[in-house]
């Protein structure tokens, strides 16, 4: 059922197989899983603290965009004491003219007055 390239095959690898020096390469893994460990841990705290830096002043510049300006302490005083004059305030919003003007018509077209109402001639009561 073998055929010679078969057998030829099997006692190459046999042979190969014998001259093969055995090696530990579970230290070697152990290392590299250590390493690559070590390397994500430091990335993610890395991250963490690198989110930290910027997230942290635009939350304080949020929670403290609603305060009030700071004030002038009160124990010092103005640098000019003497109080500058504020100019005068007008109530009017129009400008008043010095002629005044005649009245305005209100109505463009002229209005005739209201017609009386008829007079009855038997007498007011009497009904129609």
């Amino acid at each position: 059922m073998n055929t010679p390239i078969d057998d030829l095959i099997r006692s190459a690898l046999t042979d190969l197989a014998e001259e093969a020096v055995p090696m530990n390469l579970a230290d070697s893994a152990v290392a590299r899983a250590r390493r690559r460990r070590t390397l994500t841990v430091s990335v993610g705290v890395a991250g963490v603290v690198a989110a930290l830096m910027v997230g942290t002043p635009l939350a304080l510049a949020a929670v403290n965009r609603d305060a009030p300006p700071p004030s002038a302490p009160a124990d010092r005083s103005p640098v000019d004491p003497s109080p500058v004059p504020s100019p005068p305030v007008d109530p009017s919003p129009v400008p008043m003219s010095p002629v005044p003007s005649p009245p305005v018509d209100p109505s463009p077209v002229p209005m005739s007055p209201a017609p009386s109402p008829p007079v009855d001639p038997k007498g007011p009561g009497t009904g129609s």
